[in-house]
């Protein structure tokens, strides 16, 4: 009896993951990325904050090749022609959450004294995107140009953000805490979104055993890590910032993506496939 070809898809948040969190270097993931698709051993797909519009830029450097991809945390899935859900001859867009404009709508109807604590990249201009992230201008016009979320920066406390959260909700909006920002999001999450790639890559190759690998940095990663068949955790230059006790999930042994590197190619050799 032949036993089906075991094909991993790792799932990976970007800044400060696979991309160094000051320089945004990807190198030396970038080559072993490159391998894994060229051989056709496994498929890396981004799971980020980041924008389709950053993602489609990204790919001239990172060798994403004509893959699914999840950008603003889960909200969006961008699928190549072929998938399940992708029967257009165009890239198929898949809103999971909840689109830009109602997001917006619900910011400005916030009560004063929390909207004046909010400020959110559709009330910058691409150059003070730019100066908060340390993005190229022409990078930071592509991060503003959002389908389904809304990245801010937080000036109240503690008890002012529990309001937040409590107005949000009833718009159907959560918050979530990513590395550099915070993030009004609908009701995806990277992990709901992991999810439904499988399911997709699994009705595509049936005869495959698919293996699912997620690292990621921040508090929005740590469902998708613990969902996952194998999870790291990337610490930062301070040490780990979210952790688990699962046993399936372990810390990368370095930061961003030396330890992306080094992490996923310990677990392939584990699989037999490096």
């Amino acid at each position: 009896m032949l036993h089906p070809k075991v094909y991993p898809l790792i799932f990976t948040d970007l800044d400060g993951t696979l991309l160094n969190h000051d320089t945004y270097s990807a190198s030396p993931a970038d080559a072993l990325i490159k391998h894994l698709h060229d051989s056709e051993i496994a498929r890396v797909i981004p799971v980020t904050s980041k924008t389709q519009t950053e993602l489609s830029w990204l790919n001239r450097s990172i060798p994403f090749g004509n893959s699914v991809q999840i950008a603003e945390n889960g909200s969006i899935v961008c699928a190549p022609f072929g998938f399940p859900f992708s029967e257009k001859p165009v890239s198929e867009i898949l809103i999971l959450g909840v689109p830009y404009p109602a997001i917006l709508a619900a910011v400005a109807a916030l009560p004063s004294p929390l909207r004046q604590h909010v400020n959110g990249f559709n009330y910058m201009d691409a150059a003070k995107v730019a100066q908060l992230t340390g993005l190229s201008p022409n990078d930071a016009q592509r991060a503003k140009e959002r389908q389904a979320t809304e990245p801010f920066l937080w000036s109240g406390t503690e008890n002012d953000m529990d309001a937040l959260k409590q107005h949000m909700t009833q718009a159907g909006i959560q918050v979530q805490q990513g590395g550099r920002f915070f993030h009004f999001t609908g009701r995806a999450t990277k992990e709901q979104a992991m999810q439904r790639v499988v399911a997709a890559y699994r009705q595509r190759q049936p005869d495959s055993s698919i293996v699912t690998i997620a690292l990621g940095d921040g508090p929005n990663d740590l469902k998708m890590i613990e969902a996952a068949d194998y999870g790291v955790i990337i610490p930062n230059t301070e040490g780990a910032a979210i952790k688990s006790a699962l046993p399936t999930v372990h810390t990368a042994e370095k930061p961003g993506p030396e330890g992306w590197a080094l992490s996923v190619s310990q677990i392939l050799q584990k699989l037999g496939l490096l």
